[in-house]
């Protein structure tokens, strides 16, 4: 291969489309790196920050994240940043960086529409006759099956670049490599900076100088691969693994339950063996565990491969809202109450403790489901935009829990920041005689208090 035209890896224009829960820290965190970690070298970088909504590209040019990524100094971490939704500044950008959703459709298929037009926008963006530019690099962390990145989205961005992927002779070429996203919403410990970041790229130069790119701004360091395959099977493996041990523990609680044992119980004895990893019983929502497998599942059922371990997990926990729900019904059997004095209160109705992500949360399908049984639920979830909930799932949601109510149920579903203070003794006080709190969290031990 002749010698690539690489961007400099300190100046280099960098566009990260797509600024969700990934793609708005990792601007933040490019943006924000002023001296590379690796050599000291002084970092001059120009950051854009792509979306198509506009709505998004508004409030951030005024400082506000909806999704409250940075809510502390928000306006000074995004002040380096250029937001836009203008296609045209993506013309003179070297570097690309996909962060877009990657969802499943009602048939638990991928739905890969964001990355296809995120591909074709790039394509269009990289399009030149000229020979002497740089060398564009376009790297995917959106998470995909192994083999997307290279069967799916480089053709795309051929067609519509005119230019021909990891060409040898380093003419009218571009250049791809995968860093997976470990985003965890809500988790204040596990940041951008604190995860190891896994690197690879279409060839080795590419994949170093991919690799010394994160290396720049990422404290925690990298881990550079061998292919974007491997790199793709890796990222997707780390939320197929907790979707197994989540159901395994799924379905030992439903066990255990039929048999009269506590599970808590059970779980913190074997947990004292040395090598016993310790999961807890619970709804799995969301856009990482809830999907991928379902991404993998459909890549070995393209090949003639059966993946029955991973289905069988995604069925267990696809289950689990609607096995709550029939507990719920043979509580409030036993309770022998009038249906129209039943009153449920629910607390969290996000995907996870501490994040405002509706998407793909059992604990919406669990409301649903009530609703449908003509059953009064209060919601209450001081995360979510209440606005939009109401809109676009008629759940309307509360900021608190009202003090002129007494439950049937309390169903304690996440334990947000702001549900601190939500002890046994607080609940009570929101309870009818005899009602059941049902604690989701963990959190809670008292009379009438059962866990999954």
């Amino acid at each position: 291969m002749k010698r690539l035209n690489l961007p400099p890896l300190n100046k280099c224009s960098v566009a990260v489309i797509g600024l969700g829960y990934v793609g708005l820290p990792l601007a933040i965190a490019i943006a924000n790196q002023k001296r590379c970690i690796l050599s000291n070298k002084k970092i001059q970088r120009n950051v854009i920050g792509f979306d198509l909504d506009i709505s998004r590209i508004i409030e951030l040019k005024k400082g506000f994240d909806r999704n409250k990524i940075s809510s502390k100094n928000t306006k000074k971490h995004l002040k380096n940043i250029k937001f836009t939704n203008d296609k045209k500044l993506l013309k003179k950008v070297d570097v690309f960086i996909i962060t877009v959703p990657t969802p499943i459709d009602k048939k638990n298929n991928p739905n890969s529409s964001f990355i296809k037009e995120a591909s074709k926008l790039v394509g269009e963006s990289i399009r030149s006759s000229e020979q002497n530019k740089l060398n564009k690099i376009i790297i995917y962390e959106s998470t995909v099956y192994p083999g997307l990145t290279e069967e799916i989205c480089v053709p795309i961005i051929e067609q519509n670049s005119g230019l021909i992927y990891n060409n040898p002779k380093n003419e009218r070429t571009f250049f791809c490599g995968y860093s997976p996203e470990r985003i965890n919403p809500g988790d204040s410990n596990h940041t951008i900076n604190t995860i190891i970041k896994v690197t690879s790229g279409c060839n080795k130069y590419v994949a170093s100088w991919i690799d010394e790119f994160y290396g720049s701004f990422i404290k925690a360091g990298t881990y550079k691969v061998s292919s974007i395959k491997v790199a793709e099977a890796a990222k997707i493996i780390e939320n197929i693994q907790r979707d197994i041990n989540i159901a395994l523990v799924n379905e030992l609680s439903m066990l255990f339950k039929k048999i009269e044992i506590d599970t808590q119980e059970v779980l913190e004895a074997a947990n004292t063996k040395w090598n016993f990893h310790k999961y807890r019983p619970g709804l799995v929502g969301g856009h990482c565990i809830g999907v991928d497998p379902y991404y993998l599942t459909f890549k070995a059922q393209e090949i003639g491969f059966e993946t029955k371990l991973i289905s069988a997990g995604r069925s267990i926990n696809n289950y689990m809202y609607e096995y709550l729900f029939q507990e719920i019904v043979n509580l409030l059997n036993k309770q022998n109450e009038d249906a129209n004095d039943i009153k449920i209160l629910l607390l969290g109705i996000t995907y996870k403790s501490n994040c405002s992500d509706m998407r793909n949360s059992q604990l919406v399908l669990l409301a649903e489901k009530i609703k449908k049984r003509d059953l009064e639920i209060t919601i209450v979830d001081p995360k979510v935009d209440r606005k939009k909930a109401l809109e676009e799932m008629s759940l309307e949601i509360l900021l608190k829990i009202p003090k002129n109510k007494k439950f049937s149920i309390i169903i304690f579903g996440l334990f947000h920041e702001e549900f601190n203070h939500l002890s046994y003794d607080v609940l009570k006080k929101s309870t009818k005689k005899n009602a059941v709190i049902i604690d989701l969290t963990n959190k809670i031990i008292g009379e009438n208090v059962i866990h999954l």
